[in-house]
């Protein structure tokens, strides 16, 4: 659970004078540049003059940027001087993930700089790129941008400040600008391509820089590798890649590369805005907030936000517009060991674009193209793994793709069709349609919309994170869906009477979700999914834009169909729906099942047409559980599955409800275990007492 603000100062004060003999980091503080008060950005646009027209990849320029001109956006990155509410993209974007905390201002030298590939030889490294347009803007003889800026006015920090410290405002002696930003017309970056980095490609106007990078802007302004990047050095290395920015070559917590929305998405994100952990971890909330993490009660008022609904945070909570008032809803995901990864599920109330105001909360290309849907106003939810510690030794440590989307389409085991057919939306070319059928419905381990899902695609028997497709076509139960899903769809927000609950047997769920970092699945890696009570309901969207969500800790009845599969999933003694820690009504079944979705990366399986890259589903139901089954309800046993009552356990089948096993599957009662017969209206206990095996550990 979260704690009442205190001033960030006397935290550091407290922890220092515990921890004396060893320096501590700070996430609040940034990586190289301080993600608090005001940064102003000199940007340098260049041109490249080849020795061969055919090597330049745009010789005839764009209407966005004519050869031998600045682009004609050049005044819509950066305002040069603070307004209450910026106008320019950049600036606008800034100003409202971090509600204000931080100003992002910018300036650019008014004459266009032309780097000439006779002179510079190998014109495609992007260090050549910044050391030449920087002694090409030098020979312009006088230091001029477009507002009439001086040196000064982009040197305010000093440098030198260090990962996870203060960094200290004021001008250096002599000066050195805070971030020169190079952005290239027709480079080898194209679109869409950059980098970053701390320190200087040599002196401008006689002074360095803190901080640096460099883009390619063939198609017009680059603002998602634009802020992907300067990012970076608020948030971290390569190892904070999330939210759509993350690469196979970077190891994150989940096997599929992850889509979603985050201050470190880029071309793979949903949503164009920062998400709640983005600002929780960099400490931007406003000065009201009496927690960082704030949503409110039914009378109004403030209420702390990071809940364990386990320990009694239950009740109706109201989330304003995330945008605009700052409001989240964490809640603590239970019973996963101190040894592992912790989890949490974030719940963000986004109202978009069309009624907040804010340009950057809608999905990546609904303004761009017609055929993506347009984002909801409804709740968009995360899955948090790890990446809790704000004040450490090391703050900066641990590995990418650290958000999960949780979107309200759910999860579900995928097929490829085979054949290549050429999408249309968002720019047309080839792609392998996918298959989708609710018959495979999969909330525990299968895949999601904004995720690329894994594939054995040369048929090595191993799966490396590269081998995905990215989902174009899909084939849901036999209808063609078009429409770039992976980009964002309204079917991934939560609203009142659609999709509208997050709970044990729902899809998504509220249960911990398998993790795998790296090759071996040892922990700190959660290779357990743990079934829990916490449900979650989207109660009411008000006429203000505020969503009333009702969050219980007892909620564990299966009411319609379930499909589970997981290697190993345990269900613990809580006393859930009429006191069950497992109730399958008249109209539910439980169907434990293996998972198609991969859940390791070698060691296939073949099991008649299937190839399988997990176990049989191993269920346990610990000592103290009671597992009720009633009416016609069922519970069926596929594909080599187990189902464990260890001792201590009760299980209760009404009359005409079944447990039902294939070939391959066991029913184990382990001694000690109860199975009780309802039969017209009388119970007939039975206690276990023959040996049974135990439960494999997976």
């Amino acid at each position: 659970m979260g704690s009442r603000l205190l001033p960030l100062f006397l935290v550091l004060a407290n922890v220092l004078q515990a921890q004396p003999e060893r320096p501590l980091q700070d996430s609040r503080y940034g990586w190289h540049l301080s993600p608090h008060g005001t940064i102003r950005v000199l940007v340098i646009f260049a041109e490249i003059a080849y020795n061969d027209r055919a090597g330049d990849p745009q010789p005839d320029g764009a209407e966005h940027w004519p050869v031998g001109n600045l682009p004609a956006w050049k005044d819509d990155m950066f305002d040069p001087r603070p307004l209450g509410l910026p106008k320019a993209k950049i600036s606008r974007y800034y100003h409202d993930i971090s509600l204000g905390n931080y100003v992002v201002l910018g300036d650019y030298l008014s004459e266009l700089v032309t780097i000439r590939e006779s002179e510079y030889g190998n014109v495609r490294s992007m260090s050549v790129m910044s050391v030449a347009a920087i002694k090409e803007a030098n020979k312009q003889g006088r230091f001029r941008t477009a507002h009439g800026m001086e040196i000064a006015d982009f040197d305010l920090w000093k440098d030198g400040g260090k990962p996870g410290m203060i960094k200290e405002l004021g001008s250096d002696d002599p000066h050195s600008f805070d971030h020169v930003m190079v952005i290239l017309r027709n480079s080898s970056l194209t679109h869409g391509q950059g980098s970053t980095d701390a320190g200087s490609s040599g002196d401008l106007f006689g002074y360095p820089s803190d901080t640096q990078s460099r883009f390619g802007a063939m198609y017009g302004l680059p603002f998602e590798i634009l802020k992907h990047e300067f990012n970076h050095l608020l948030l971290g290395g390569n190892n904070f890649h999330s939210g759509g920015g993350n690469a196979a070559q970077f190891p994150g917590y989940f096997m599929p590369l992850q889509g979603g929305w985050s201050m470190m998405g880029g071309a793979s994100s949903s949503l164009l805005t920062a998400c709640a952990w983005d600002r929780y971890r960099l400490g931007w909330y406003p000065p009201s907030f009496t927690y960082e993490i704030r949503a409110r009660n039914e009378a109004g008022q403030e209420v702390n936000g990071d809940i364990d609904p386990m320990q009694g945070d239950t009740g109706v909570y109201i989330l304003g517009d995330f945008v605009t008032s700052g409001d989240a809803l964490r809640i603590k995901v239970p019973f996963l060991p101190d040894n592992e990864y912790p989890q949490w599920i974030w719940l963000e109330n986004h109202q978009t674009t069309s009624r907040n105001g804010s340009p950057t909360d809608r999905f990546h290309y609904e303004a761009e193209m017609t055929c993506v849907n347009k984002a909801p106003p409804g709740i968009y939810a995360l899955m948090q793994v790890d990446r809790e510690e704000r004040v450490a030794a090391n703050v900066f440590g641990g590995s990418a793709d650290h958000l999960r989307p949780m979107p309200a389409s759910g999860s579900y085991d995928v097929s490829l069709r085979g054949d290549t057919v050429t999408f249309q939306c968002l720019w047309p070319g080839p792609t392998t349609p996918y298959v989708v059928k609710d018959r495979y419905a999969n909330p525990l381990t299968g895949h999601q919309d904004l995720e690329l899902p894994l594939f054995d695609l040369n048929g090595d028997s191993r799966i490396l994170k590269k081998e995905n497709i990215v989902p174009r076509i899909e084939v849901r139960n036999g209808k063609v869906l078009d429409e770039g899903v992976f980009f964002g769809h309204s079917r991934h927000a939560f609203r009142p009477g659609e999709q509208d609950v997050i709970g044990m047997a729902t899809n998504p769920g509220t249960s911990s979700m398998m993790t795998l970092v790296g090759l071996k699945s040892a922990a700190p890696n959660n290779r357990v999914v743990h079934l829990n009570p916490i449900s979650i309901r989207i109660q009411e969207q008000r006429a203000d834009g505020s969503i009333a969500l009702h969050v219980r800790s007892d909620v564990t009845s299966v009411d319609a169909p379930v499909r589970w599969c997981a290697d190993s999933i345990v269900l613990h003694p809580v006393k859930g729906s009429r006191g069950y820690a497992l109730l399958v009504t008249d109209g539910g079944s439980v169907a434990l099942d293996r998972s198609l979705t991969p859940t390791r990366w070698s060691d296939p399986e073949n099991v008649g047409p299937n190839v399988y890259f997990s176990e049989p589903t191993n269920f346990v139901v610990l000592p103290g559980a009671k597992v009720r089954v009633e009416g016609r309800g069922r519970i069926e046993l596929r594909n080599g599955s187990r189902l464990h009552f260890m001792p201590g356990s009760i299980l209760e089948l009404a009359d005409k409800a079944r447990i039902i096993t294939d070939g391959g599957s066991e029913l184990v009662l382990h001694p000690g275990s109860e199975r009780v017969d309802l039969r017209k209206g009388r119970k007939r206990a039975k206690k276990v007492s023959q040996q049974a095996p135990a439960p494999s550990a997976q």
